[in-house]
Formats: structure tokens, C-alpha cells, sequence
């Protein structure tokens, strides 16, 4: 089946619309920082106004139904989106990392669209489509990362209210001294029912009185992290996700979105394995190109098939996703354990090929105005949405294997 998109002239004619909007909000000149964890607040908050003038136009969200905010697109005109705004972050005018995300992260919404009463979804979906609203995903605690249901966070209703307390670690984007607007917070609501039933999800409105934020120093991550306790919060009882009780199935609809499931339109031009390609094509050594070492050249060539594995298996769960293929379970889990197990390889070959040339951070010597630098120090950092053992587990649940599966047989 052909994966790769084509496009009509009606098509291109929403591209030069997309561009002119891009040119409208861009920055004029290249950008030098390229670690999302020094994001100034200067920038974040560029990045927000934009998320909302393209909630306004429908492009925050471009293939959610009209009626909760979305644009109702199809792939074609979202992947021109994606293409398009690949484009000017290869240029480095535009915020990076989260700052700049043009498209509402289906990490917050999917759990809500599978889950939440026609009422929420009313209420609560287009403040995320339209990019009014930011939150963190408050899912990791002190005792309890990957095995969500060993969390200790607890909401207990009274009246019109839920009383919610609990420490969540390592969440959210944000550089200080910017709060979320709402807090996706899973807890526990009936502390004597069985695990994977007692827990239900909130999105916890971020600016309650008892909720404290305390900014985390670390030495790599996706974007700035947070600390944030809540000390008898109450939260109102109609920013509950679903059901009571039913949150472990909201925040697997969260989870299957966050390792990849929905897909996704992957412009070619935005690899940093193919750009690190062509820097070695370019740069010499000894008199010569580095790529022209046989060593390095089948270094190289295996990051280019990850690299080809990557785009392809994202263009193939799009296309599940949007009804083209039939849909086969584990095919997200699939692409995040291949993300997690290529990342480490990548740091380790950009080392072997650069050597300590690739940890510097210096504004007149580091490579690809840095992004070398900030992989190999993010390389390792693979318990982001679940470690890789954790997606083995989750790929033998979708192929029907594991203790789960015999118990639901015999």
C-alpha cells in the first residue's frame, strides 16, 4: 500500500495560505537556543498567543470534529500543516520544543474523546482545540511512575466538590515562573477497590488554592519539569474525566496516544539523523569528508534505515488511525519501543563518529547550532511515557500474550 501523500491543487493553493500565516508569526532571524529546557518565558508566551490564533482558524486541532473546536481536515490538508511548519523550525524562526507546538498534544485530549461524557467533551474539549488552555500531565508520582496504579494521590467527593491530595514529579513544559492552566491528574477514589478500578481523572483547574509548583533542576529533559503537590485542593466535581473510577481507561487512551498510536505525518526534512548525515557529508577531516571513512559510512547508514523506520511506521499508524488500513493494537507501543531502543543508539554513534566534539555548547563551536549536543545529554532519558521493558509489556497485551491474557482464557 503507498503511505506517501499526494496532493491536489486546491491542496497547494491551502499551503500558500498556510505559509503566509507562518511568515505572519515567525521570528525574522534564526534562533540560537535549541534546548527546550532554556526556553526563556519571553518565548513560551509567543508560542501560546500563536496556538491560539491557530485554534481560532481551526489549524490547532485539524482533524477533530468541528463542533468541540477542531478544523474537521483531512490527512492531506494536515499533513500540509506539518510540512509546512517542519519547514520554518528548520529555519529556527520559530519557538521550539513545546513553545512552539503547533497542534493540540493528543496526550490531553484523547482520554477525553474516548472517555468523557458528551457534557465534558462539550464543555472542556474546545478549550484544549482552540489552544486556550495548557496543562501538565501530572501522571508520574514519587512512588509511582510506570505502574500508574500504585499511585498514593487520592480525591475524596464532598458535596459539589472533589478534596484532592498528592505529589506528582517530573511533569509539564513550562519554564518558570509560568503555571498551567489545568493539571490532567489521575487519583484514587475508592481506596478499597480493586487495582485498575479505583481510580478516576481529573483536569484540576491549575490555579486552586492548595496546589504548590516548585521548579526541578535537571541535567536533561523534554522541556522544563515540575514538582506540584496538592494540599486539600478542592477541585469541582464537574472536571471529572469520564466515569468515577473508570480513570485507569482514560489514561490508557492517553497513554496509547503518547506512544505513538494516532500516528503521525513525519516531513523528511526534519530529521535531525539526516541533517547529522549531511553535516558529515560536508565537514572535513584529515583533508577529506567524514563520511567517506567505510567505518562511519555504515555508522551512517544505519541511522538513515532507524531514520526510514521511523517516518514509515508514522505514516502507517496515520493511516490506521484514519480508517485507510485496518487497525492492529500494538502498532503504537511498536513505534515508541523503537524510539526508545534507536535514542541511546543515536547518542552512542553521534559519539563515535564526533567524539567529546559532540558535548560542546559553545556558541562558535557546537554542532547544528547545538541539537547534537542536546541529543547525546537527552540519549539516554527513555522513561518519558514508560520505559522500553514497559512497552514489551504493553506489545504483549495488544498481541494477546502475557499473564493478562492467559487469565482472561482460562
Amino acid at each position: 500500500m503507498d503511505f506517501e501523500l499526494h496532493y491536489t491543487a486546491g491542496q497547494e493553493e491551502f499551503r500558500k495560505e498556510v505559509r503566509a500565516f507562518i511568515e505572519e508569526n515567525a521570528y525574522k532571524e534564526p534562533l540560537e537556543v535549541v534546548d527546550p529546557m532554556k526556553i526563556p518565558p519571553e518565548m513560551w508566551n509567543k508560542g501560546r498567543e500563536i496556538q491560539r490564533k491557530l485554534g481560532a482558524k481551526g489549524w490547532y486541532a485539524p482533524g477533530y470534529a468541528k463542533e468541540y473546536g477542531g478544523g474537521g481536515l483531512d490527512r492531506e490538508h494536515r499533513a500540509v500543516l506539518a510540512e509546512e511548519f517542519a519547514k520554518i523550525r528548520l529555519e529556527r524562526r520559530w519557538p521550539i520544543a513545546s513553545a512552539g507546538s503547533t497542534e493540540v498534544s493528543a496526550i490531553h485530549s484523547s482520554g477525553l474523546m474516548s472517555y468523557g461524557t458528551e457534557d465534558q467533551k462539550k464543555r472542556l474539549l474546545p478549550h484544549l482545540l482552540k489552544g486556550e488552555w495548557y496543562g501538565f500531565q501530572a501522571f508520574t508520582e514519587p512512588d509511582a511512575g510506570t505502574d500508574e496504579a500504585s499511585m498514593k494521590s487520592t480525591a475524596v467527593r464532598k458535596g459539589d466538590v472533589y478534596v484532592i491530595n498528592g505529589t506528582k514529579v517530573f511533569v509539564g513544559h513550562s519554564p518558570p515562573p509560568i503555571h498551567p492552566d489545568y493539571l490532567y491528574w489521575p487519583a484514587v477514589t475508592d481506596p478499597k477497590a480493586p487495582r485498575h478500578e479505583n481510580i478516576s481523572a481529573f483536569f484540576v483547574p491549575g490555579d486552586l488554592p492548595g496546589i504548590t509548583y516548585t521548579p526541578l533542576e535537571l541535567i536533561a529533559a523534554e522541556g522544563s519539569k515540575w514538582e506540584v503537590t496538592c494540599e486539600d485542593v478542592q477541585c469541582p466535581a464537574d472536571r471529572l474525566i469520564g466515569e468515577e473510577n473508570k480513570g485507569w481507561l482514560v489514561t490508557q487512551a492517553t497513554l496509547a496516544a503518547e506512544h505513538g498510536g494516532g500516528g503521525v505525518v513525519a516531513p523528511h526534512l526534519s530529521s535531525l539523523s539526516l541533517r547529522f548525515i549531511d553535516y558529515c557529508k560536508n565537514t572535513k577531516r584529515n583533508g577529506q569528508p567524514i563520511s567517506r571513512d567505510p567505518r562511519i559510512q555504515d555508522l551512517l547508514v544505519h541511522l538513515y534505515i532507524e531514520d526510514q523506520i521511523t517516518r514509515l511506521w508514522g505514516l502507517r499508524n496515520l493511516a490506521m488511525a484514519s480508517g485507510q488500513i485496518p487497525r492492529v493494537r500494538y502498532t503504537g507501543t511498536q513505534t515508541s519501543l523503537h524510539n526508545k531502543r534507536h535514542s541511546p543508539e543515536m547518542g552512542k554513534i553521534f559519539m563515535e563518529i564526533l567524539g567529546p566534539h559532540c558535548l560542546i555548547d559553545d556558541p562558535e563551536l557546537k554542532i547544528l547550532v547545538g541539537e547534537v549536543e542536546h541529543q547525546v545529554r537527552l540519549a539516554d532519558v527513555t522513561h518519558i511515557g514508560g520505559t522500553p521493558e514497559t512497552q514489551q509489556i504493553m506489545m504483549s497485551r495488544g498481541l494477546g500474550l502475557g499473564r493478562g491474557a492467559r487469565q482472561a482464557a482460562r
